[in-house]
């Protein structure tokens, strides 16, 4: 029984067994079975994405067996193009290669040409002579010798100038310093009578003296040393390219000018004091006594006094009553109206120049100078050209060449000129004799010098000179004629003479030419087409020469207009200040004759008569210090390659007058207002 159990419990757990492993089959079985199932459904997919594939891919070998047709018509066209392209060039290489043989055999044979030239012209440079050296100077420098000049002029208005302002400068300050002192006499006597000393109350007067010398001195030197040179380098700086200017003070002119100012001041003050202080206080307490009547020169000529009126005859009295008064004004006014006259006749002797030189001695309009190695036909055929123009009525055939003129150890940079035809001058240079004005023909045996030249070499007619060529050859000559000239230095001689002097011939190498009296742009459209010809190598019209050398005179004339202006200005303080001196030496006079019953102008017209009388006095000796001031400044100032020509012009005198007389009537009215205040009550106080 109990083996049956176990038997059967073992055939339960058999078949338990059996039926896990069945139960495992099955579901091996179902997974397969799903598994096979899932890949039979994406082997469907894949088969169907594969059909949609392989649709696409026949879609697309037809597009491209469609594209490739098409690029298959299109490419056979382009290259049935590039065939015939290929032909063309071919053809054009062809034609090329003659072109560049037939131009191979031009260069060939102008390079065989230019080897031949070379050669020639090795050939004629082997035969040069060798060359000459100069080393110049700065000196030789045309800018910088011009430059240098027109400063030396300035240097010279400077040595003159400063003399005449300082002089005029000086009377004005001993005569203020001095009514000053006097004005102060009840002061002083005051002073006096309280116990100070003499040097006491004399160094109030010394301190203020040498306090207004010390600070107008700075402050001149200011102006003097920074302000006037820069506007007188701006002036410069319009005509050179320079820089700019080291201002320094100059403390030798500084001291000298401040220690001769401080002396005259000072000194004059101390004589002044010294000479109050000898009176007693009760004296000083008092005014001033005026100053006795005395006849005077005109009353002894009866006839000309008796057909004075009253007034005039008190103004005549009056005048040679207060002598110091009288020469102050006179000699302030005479040197401000010389001062003004000089500079007005400096401009007229400046602008003289041009037309002096280029419509009185030059009265050509153009110069030509022609190209070196020129033949007779080429000349002749260039000249032919020109007088056949209409815009031309005269041609001169010359020879110019630079030289220098010696007289001992004296030397003078020159031009040459030597006319074709000693006749043909006539209406293109005019020379004419410096004294004589009469006019000079060239003679075979002797030369003309201008007058700047003769002057500083020092020599005279039939002196003689040597002449220094480029080359160094010296030759000596003598001068038959000092001829008139205002623009650098020239030498004329004939042309005989200068082939005699230097054994060679004659060859022209400027022409001077005259013209219809054309414009300006008609000028430069003709010097253009005469510059065209290839035997012209430059073209000078003078008016450029005019305008250029009117540019250069610009810098002396903004240096007289600062004369002028300053001059003028200096007459106005010099009447300033001396009709304040009269009306304050003669206010109880004044007051006494308001009193009396004066009205305000006719007080005016007595002490502005006096005024206007010695103005006038002044301006006359003015004009006459004037001129030979003016004789003086331009001597000095020419420079070496100008001729100034002393001239005043009328109408200098004429501006010169009306400027001092402006001046006088601005001080005049100034002086009606301060004689208006005058305070009659003045003339009724006791005087003790």
């Amino acid at each position: 029984m109990l083996g049956s159990l176990e038997s059967l419990n073992g055939q339960k757990i058999a078949c338990e067994e059996q039926i896990k492993k069945l139960q495992q089959s099955k579901n091996t079985i179902v997974s397969g079975i799903n598994q096979i199932e899932n890949g039979i459904a994406s082997g469907k997919k894949e088969i169907e994405n594969g059909k949609a594939k392989l649709e696409s891919a026949k879609k697309e070998i037809e597009e491209q067996e469609n594209t490739y047709q098409k690029t298959k018509s299109s490419s056979q066209k382009q290259i049935q193009e590039a065939k015939n392209k290929i032909e063309e060039s071919k053809k054009e290489l062809a034609s090329g290669e003659e072109e560049l043989k037939k131009q191979k055999e031009d260069v060939e044979k102008q390079l065989n040409d230019a080897e031949a030239e070379l050669i020639d012209a090795r050939d004629e440079i082997s035969k040069i002579e060798k060359p000459t050296w100069y080393v110049l100077d700065r000196e030789q420098n045309s800018g910088y010798a011009s430059f240098i000049q027109d400063t030396q002029s300035i240097e010279n208005l400077g040595n003159v100038f400063p003399i005449v302002f300082f002089i005029v400068a000086t009377l004005i300050s001993l005569t203020s310093m001095t009514r000053m002192v006097e004005e102060q006499r009840t002061q002083i006597g005051t002073l006096k009578a309280l116990g100070y000393n003499k040097f006491q109350i004399a160094s109030k007067y010394i301190l203020y003296a040498s306090l207004a010398s010390i600070i107008g001195g700075i402050l001149g030197m200011c102006v003097g040393f920074v302000l006037l040179p820069k506007v007188i380098w701006l002036m410069y700086s319009m005509m050179y390219e320079i820089g700019d200017i080291s201002l320094n003070f100059n403390w030798k002119y500084g001291t000298m000018g401040l220690g001769l100012i401080f002396i005259c001041m000072v000194g004059a003050t101390v004589y002044a004091a010294v000479r109050e202080l000898r009176s007693t206080p009760a004296i000083l307490m008092r005014p001033k006594a005026p100053k006795i009547g005395k006849r005077v020169l005109l009353e002894r000529i009866p006839f000309i006094w008796k057909k004075l009126s009253f007034s005039r005859k008190v103004t005549v009295r009056n005048i040679f009553r207060y002598k110091k008064r009288f020469l102050m004004t006179i000699i302030g006014i005479m040197g401000c109206t010389a001062l003004i006259l000089t500079g007005f006749g400096l401009k007229d002797s400046i602008s003289r120049i041009m037309p002096d030189q280029y419509e009185h001695v030059f009265n050509y309009d153009i110069q030509i100078s022609l190209k070196d190695g020129l033949d007779s036909s080429q000349e002749e055929s260039l000249i032919s050209n020109l007088d056949g123009k209409d815009e031309i009525t005269k041609v001169v055939e010359t020879y110019m060449t630079s030289a220098t003129a010696i007289n001992g150890n004296l030397e003078e940079d020159v031009q040459v000129i030597v006319p074709e035809d000693k006749n043909s001058l006539d209406d293109i240079i005019n020379i004419a004799d410096v004294d004589t004005k009469e006019k000079i023909v060239l003679n075979d045996s002797e030369i003309c010098l201008t007058d700047k030249a003769a002057e500083l070499l020092g020599v005279k007619a039939g002196d003689k000179i040597i002449l220094q060529d480029s080359d160094e050859n010296k030759r000596e000559v003598t001068i038959s004629n000092i001829v008139e000239n205002y623009v650098y230095h020239y030498v004329y001689m004939s042309k005989d003479l200068y082939q005699n002097l230097y054994g060679k011939d004659y060859k022209t190498n400027v022409l001077l030419v005259n013209d219809n009296n054309l414009t300006e742009e008609q000028e430069e459209t003709l010097a253009k087409e005469i510059m065209s010809n290839n035997e012209v190598s430059s073209v000078s019209l003078i008016s450029e020469a005019i305008e250029s050398m009117d540019e250069t005179m610009q810098s002396l004339n903004y240096v007289v207009v600062v004369l002028i202006v300053s001059a003028g200005l200096l007459a106005f303080v010099v009447l300033y200040n001396l009709s304040n001196v009269n009306i304050s030496e003669r206010i109880r006079e004044l007051a006494t004759i308001k009193v009396l019953g004066f009205y305000d102008k006719e007080v005016y017209d007595y002490v502005t008569r006096e005024t206007i009388l010695l103005t006038l006095i002044g301006i006359v000796l003015g004009l006459i210090a004037g001129y030979f001031l003016n004789y003086f400044i331009i001597g000095t100032c020419e420079i070496n390659m100008l001729r100034f020509n002393k001239t005043i012009e009328p109408l200098s005198y004429l501006y010169s007058i009306l400027i001092t007389i402006g001046f006088t009537l601005i001080v005049n009215i100034v002086t009606y207002f301060a004689l208006k205040k005058i305070d009659m009550i003045e003339s009724l106080k006791s005087v003790e």
